[in-house]
């Protein structure tokens, strides 16, 4: 379950070994303008079209993890980098991919901040997301929608979408790795709302910097009723990111 993290990781980390990895033409880094906040939790802001590049007001840490499409989980470095934001305006000098983007942004990062990191294997705390014994209550089907995957306000929808988009996203908002052992391999349409899982009590003391602790058992509460799915605790070996070296303020533009 988990050779595809693990392949996507190393895809990442091979990359910084090649020596002539794609650059930007040009590319400006500042310091955020203090006082504009920023979400703490979930994705980056970051806008990819072909040979741009735009990251705002966006944690470096968060801009790392975008540029070597890993996880929350999956990085390990000093804590200031969860402090420190960025404004990244970057364009290649011909239209290229967001593949190719990310790669861009890892040798702008190494030129800028003298990034360098490796790849280990930790023991970490995970959630496995299996079917209930009754069966899962998902719709197969064989038409994709556009788009087969979304979020809206404490609920997601599937409309042809893979169990792998799904764990995907849940474990970003959770901060914590799902493992897929349902044996679901195809499109699914779905609709699950945590809403009504989530008491006055726990809007109230939800954290600004991350999902609340009650967080799990309430997905998994909300699945299994839901959906015929669950969340069951575990340990598993995840590869990560190791920071060895990174400045805390960019050379000049």
């Amino acid at each position: 379950m988990l050779r595809p993290a693990v392949l996507a990781l190393l895809t990442a980390v091979l990359a910084v070994a090649q020596p002539n990895k794609p650059a930007f033409d040009v590319a400006s880094i500042r310091p955020s303008p203090p006082g504009e906040g920023g979400r703490d939790w979930g994705p980056p802001s970051t806008e990819a079209t072909p040979g741009n590049l735009v990251i705002r007001n966006t944690r470096l840490a968060d801009s790392i993890r975008w540029a070597y499409n890993v996880q929350t989980y999956q990085l390990v470095g000093p804590a200031w980098m969860n402090d420190a934001r960025f404004d990244i305006l970057a364009k290649a000098a011909s239209p290229a991919p967001e593949s190719e983007l990310r790669l861009m942004l890892q040798t702008l990062l190494a030129d800028r901040f003298k990034l360098a990191l490796h790849q280990e294997t930790r023991d970490m705390p995970v959630l496995l997301l299996t079917v209930n014994k009754n069966g899962h209550k998902l719709q197969e089907t064989t038409t994709e929608g556009s788009p087969p995957f979304k979020t809206g306000k404490m609920n997601l929808t599937g409309a042809g979408a893979s169990i792998a988009q799904m764990t995907e996203f849940l474990s970003r908002e959770l901060r914590t790795p799902i493992l897929d052992q349902t044996g679901l391999t195809g499109k699914y349409n779905y609709f699950l709302d945590i809403g009504s899982f989530v008491s006055d009590e726990i809007r109230r003391n939800m954290p600004r910097d991350g999902p609340p602790l009650e967080g799990p058992g309430i997905i998994s509460q909300a699945m299994q009723e839901q959906l015929g799915l669950k969340l069951n605790s575990a340990k598993a070996p995840i590869a990560v990111l190791v920071i060895d070296r990174i400045e805390k303020e960019p050379t000049e533009n």
